[in-house]
């Protein structure tokens, strides 16, 4: 029956073709071919066709002519266009996309180390083609156990990877190291692209200011990969997390170590739970990766961060880890890795870096693929409720500074800024849906499932099994981030407003003299504030989504200020000036 309606339609084309002479001409650079899977993809601007080919379009030109089963008058991304190879009549699929497409070559098999020779092609859909030698390997851990490879190459200019070079890629950083990631394990593959771009939202590097064009996070886009000529599916192609990334500062005879870069693989040192004597000519030390500097192995440093969050006094850690650490990072970083639920990012899947000698450590994660209510492999996690310090022994000792200018004083003043802003269920939702509907108009799912039908299908999976079964990619997959997302935010408002402002208002308040009341009120509240701490102040209050409500100056030992105008509900009042600062939870009856 196929046969005879491919027959009939050949038939009826024929005739169509009386009236189509138009034999659309694409470039050798412009597009690459599977003949296994009988696949065309290209990324020539369909805008550009229409303004060049007028009325049906019949025939079609890459290298060989192929011939439309059905001529249209239009061609569009991400729609899968039936022709056949002239003479033979051999029926191909053709698409258009928007995605860069990638093609690598090699004689060789690529393995887990060391790299392997191979020629790497990058077509761009404004027509640039970039062409070099590379050197490729497998990379990740569980994620090589998966059908669909992820890689990391390096750019060569021989052909042993004696000297290399860098590229400027997609708009992204230049560098000589890149990775493909497969996102095999990731329902519509849209985590860890977001959450990257989410990160560089919410953090700001300490020393922007000095390095302008230094970057803590990475950059990631959307290719579609050919590998020796078979096509691969889409990948995201990104930046590497390393010194020249984050600008950390050279190593020296005459200075020695200055920059450092570490990264964390397995539990350990990089949680801060275990230590021992390091091997000083060794790579490795407790979940640790020595990356930067390369010219000088050396953990002194390192072994005397951890020994100093792990063993020192309470009184010693509470008075100096904000000299070690750019606390501001730390803030940031507990809030993005317990929004996201990222379980495997509280010390493994993430880098420990210091910019200079005299600089202060700091997070850069990698990895984000398990987030947003699902973990590593893919399967769906729904709980919402907890937070993620157990795994991680700086965290654990950094959630009991209740101090002024401290970690949770930070925190929640972060994390309503961040509520107002970016991480709002909106603002999230946003973002995932771009990426969703870019990958979804590019028709880029519907090749993805007649390729990687394996994927682990978190609708009928549970935390502990780890078999792979058939996975539709469809949109209940944002209808469950959605509803996780909102649990998520409610949860970690309460935790970070109400339930840590509580345990830390009662010695502010004491210490600084400070009245508010009535608490509960049905619609004024009087601050009664000692000057000697508070002279002229501002007063803000926030909601629990993190909205400002309110905000005037106060200069006044006495004031009385009108919460009328609101609603209902729980508040978070914020009384600071240039020297002091505190937060309250209030009540509206």
């Amino acid at each position: 029956m196929k046969r005879l309606i491919i027959l009939l339609s050949l038939i009826f084309g024929q005739f169509a073709n009386v009236f189509c002479n138009n034999i659309v001409s694409i470039n050798t650079k412009e597009y690459l071919i599977d003949v296994n899977k009988k696949l065309i993809i290209t990324n020539i601007n369909v805008d550009s066709v229409k303004n060049i080919y007028s009325g049906n379009k019949c025939h079609i030109s890459f290298d060989d002519l192929f011939e439309l089963v059905t001529p249209v008058s239009k061609l569009d991304i991400g729609v899968g266009y039936t022709l056949y190879l002239l003479p033979d009549s051999t029926i191909y699929t053709l698409y258009f996309t928007q995605l860069p497409l990638i093609s690598i070559e090699t004689n060789n098999t690529i393995i887990n180390e060391p790299n392997r020779l191979a020629n790497f092609k990058l077509i761009e859909s404004n027509g640039n083609v970039i062409e070099s030698k590379i050197g490729i390997q497998l990379r990740g851990a569980t994620s090589q156990t998966y059908p669909k490879k992820c890689f990391e190459f390096e750019f060569w200019d021989d052909s042993i990877g004696v000297v290399s070079h860098d590229y400027k890629l997609l708009g992204m950083t230049t560098s000589d190291k890149w990775n493909l990631q497969a996102m095999y394990n990731e329902p519509l593959r849209i985590r860890s692209k977001t959450n990257n771009d989410l990160w560089r939202k919410i953090n700001t590097l300490y020393y922007q200011n000095e390095e302008p064009d230094a970057i803590n996070g990475i950059h990631m886009e959307y290719v579609e990969l050919f590998l020796n000529g078979q096509y691969q599916g889409v990948y995201c192609l990104g930046e590497k997390v390393n010194r020249k990334q984050l600008k950390l500062k050279k190593y020296s005879e005459e200075k020695g170590i200055r920059g450092e870069l570490y990264k964390g693989i397995k539990w350990g040192a990089s949680t801060f739970t275990h230590i021992s004597t390091p091997t000083q000519d060794s790579l490795t030390w407790l979940g640790l990766e020595y990356k930067h500097p390369d010219e000088k192995i050396d953990w002194t440093n390192m072994y005397n961060l951890v020994d100093f969050v792990i063993n020192s006094s309470d009184e010693d850690f509470y008075s100096n880890y904000q000299s070690k650490f750019d606390i501001n990072n730390l803030v940031d970083y507990y809030i993005f890795i317990n929004l996201l639920r990222a379980t495997d990012n509280t010390g493994k899947n993430v880098y420990i870096a210091k910019y200079k000698t005299d600089g202060y450590y700091f997070y850069t994660p990698w990895d984000l693929d398990g987030s947003f209510g699902t973990i590593y492999n893919g399967t769906r996690a729904e709980y919402t409720d907890d937070l993620l310090f157990t795994t991680n022994g700086l965290f654990k000792r950094l959630i009991k500074d209740n101090s002024i200018g401290g970690f949770n004083d930070k925190l929640k003043t972060k994390w309503l800024s961040l509520r107002s802003t970016t991480i709002t269920k909106d603002s999230l939702m946003s973002m995932f849906n771009e990426n969703y509907n870019y990958l979804k108009v590019n028709g880029v799912y519907d090749r993805e499932k007649l390729l990687w039908n394996g994927i682990k299908n978190p609708k009928n999976s549970t935390w502990t099994e780890f078999f792979f079964t058939e996975y539709t990619f469809d949109e209940s997959e944002l209808e469950y981030m959605s509803s996780w997302i909102s649990r998520r935010l409610s949860y970690l408002d309460k935790t970070f407003i109400e339930y840590t402002v509580a345990r830390k208002e009662i010695n502010i308040l004491n210490e600084y003299k400070i009245n508010i009341y009535p608490n509960p009120t049905k619609g004024f509240i009087n601050l009664s504030i000692n000057s000697t701490y508070f002279d002229e102040y501002q007063v803000t209050i926030y909601n629990t989504a993190g909205q400002l409500v309110l905000s005037q100056v106060c200069n006044e030992s006495n004031n009385t200020i009108s919460l009328q105008h609101l609603e209902k509900g729980v508040f978070v009042i914020k009384i600071e000036n240039k020297k002091n600062s505190l937060l309250q939870k209030i009540i509206l009856m």
